[in-house]
């Protein structure tokens, strides 16, 4: 499961925390429900939570797409303490989009920074919003070790989404090796401030990590 707290006052600048892990494709909606019960009483608690779900290459039909969609949103409740969104593959986006309802956010699995040309397979920022879509992750660890997305790659995903009024998830975080050496907190250091670069203070409340 992926948190997100979105702090409430609007006057400061904003830095929501993320821990960008995956929401799993998962048998029963009823996963994403939250237990009351379980909450600790923190200052984190004070703000509100954005629990994400990415299907990363799943599931394997529309149908399928709309059935846990709607499974999802239906477990949400006016009294939910949470903000829910999912991260869908792109043929399903607008068929989830359907199915939730406003009972949560569908969002893109990932964004290129080109805006038009010759780029076959590209999905643009303009593209996504033209459909409703107001979210999309940028740097997913599959992301940057299968496709070799670069911190400057990404960065310019999260400056185009940005200056689209635009909203993203950057994601963070070493590999198994890079963990078994210790370097976590320098690997997440240097993808935060590369993947930041040239983001003004004034839009860090579009970001999420």
């Amino acid at each position: 499961h992926s948190v997100r707290t979105k702090a409430t006052a609007p006057t400061i600048i904003i830095m929501k925390v993320s821990a960008v892990s995956l929401l799993a494709l998962v048998g029963t909606a009823s996963s994403f429900v939250v237990n009351h019960n379980k909450i600790r009483e923190t200052r984190l608690y004070e703000r509100k939570p954005f629990i994400t779900g990415n299907w990363k290459l799943n599931p394997g039909t529309r149908d399928e797409a709309v059935e846990l969609a709607k499974g999802i949103a239906d477990s949400i409740t006016d009294d939910s303490p949470c903000d829910v969104a999912l991260f869908v593959p792109f043929p399903f986006i607008e068929a989830a989009q359907k199915a939730a309802g406003d009972k949560l956010t569908v969002g893109a699995e990932m964004v290129t920074p080109e805006s038009k040309g010759a780029f076959t397979g590209g999905i643009s920022s303009q593209m996504l919003k033209s459909i409703g879509v107001e979210y999309a992750l940028a740097g997913h660890s599959e992301r940057r070790t299968i496709n070799k997305e670069s911190d400057e790659y990404i960065n310019c995903q999260c400056l185009r989404l940005i200056e689209n009024e635009m909203n993203v998830i950057l994601c963070i975080g070493e590999t198994e090796e890079e963990f078994e050496k210790d370097l976590v907190g320098a690997v997440c250091e240097v993808q935060l401030k590369k993947g930041l670069a040239s983001v003004k203070p004034e839009d860090m409340s579009r970001v999420t990590m």
